[in-house]
């Protein structure tokens, strides 16, 4: 059935008034039951209906029957055009609230799960360098470090595969420093590990572990700086050769 035939026919109000033969009301309700405006249009209607029939109750009308016949009622076009228009503007403010605030929505949706994916692994790198950390680690590489001239022959390690920390063990003369900080250079004089707070052990010397990840193959200058009490100043200087199989 359709529209321009609902319209000419008068089909929803005969509907509403249960004019229609069985043929005519199954085809409309096939129609409105698949068709918002038609639906919408026969709810209009009946609610409509059922308030002119409280009003005519009430005794504010008198004759209800007469609501469909009375030069076809303009005000019940009227109402039933401003129900139309209501719907319409439902749907065009859906429309326009899909169009604008969903991609919006999507973007911050999107951004929100990005931060969770780098939280997350940034947790779990966390995680396994805590690990790292605890686990024992057998055969730890260690070099003992002279102070030596620039003709002199550097202190020399060999850091096998999966050494995580090479430890430097510095033996110390008298000096008027409690704690030191531990400096250690690239040949291009590129800061590549520090240690701060250095004090000595039972033995008079001092023992601290850098990254083996961050000592290449190559020769490193290590600088020892005594750190308090104040003034810092220049407490010796070192060379280190890294060779790797």
């Amino acid at each position: 059935m359709l529209h321009s035939q609902i319209e000419q026919g008068e089909i929803v109000e005969r509907y509403i008034r249960n004019q229609l033969t069985s043929e005519e009301r199954q085809d409309f309700e096939e129609h409105f039951f698949g068709c918002e405006v038609c639906f919408e249009k026969v709810q209009t209607t009946e609610r409509f209906l059922a308030g002119i029939r409280s009003a005519a109750d009430r005794g504010q009308l008198d004759d209800p029957s007469n609501v469909f016949t009375a030069s076809r009622s303009p005000w019940l076009i009227w109402a039933m055009g401003a129900a139309t228009c209501a719907c319409a503007m439902v749907a065009f403010a859906t429309v326009w609230a899909y169009r604008n605030q969903v991609p919006t929505l999507r973007e911050a949706l999107d951004r929100t799960t990005a931060q969770l994916r780098l939280e997350e692994q940034s947790l779990a790198a966390s995680e396994q360098r805590a690990a790292r950390v605890e686990q024992a680690e057998a055969n730890v590489p260690l070099v003992m470090l002279q102070a030596s001239r620039a003709d002199e022959e550097p202190a020399s390690i060999l850091l096998r595969p999966g050494a995580e920390r090479l430890v430097l063990w510095i033996e110390m003369g008298s000096s008027r420093y409690r704690q030191f900080r531990l400096e250690v250079f690239s040949q291009d004089n590129r800061l590549v590990a520090s240690v701060d707070h250095l004090e000595r052990g039972p033995y008079g010397a001092l023992a601290a572990s850098v990254p083996a990840d961050r000592l290449p193959t190559g020769e490193f200058r290590i600088k020892l700086n005594g750190q308090d009490p104040l003034p810092a100043a220049l407490a010796g200087e070192y060379r280190l050769r890294v060779r790797r199989p």
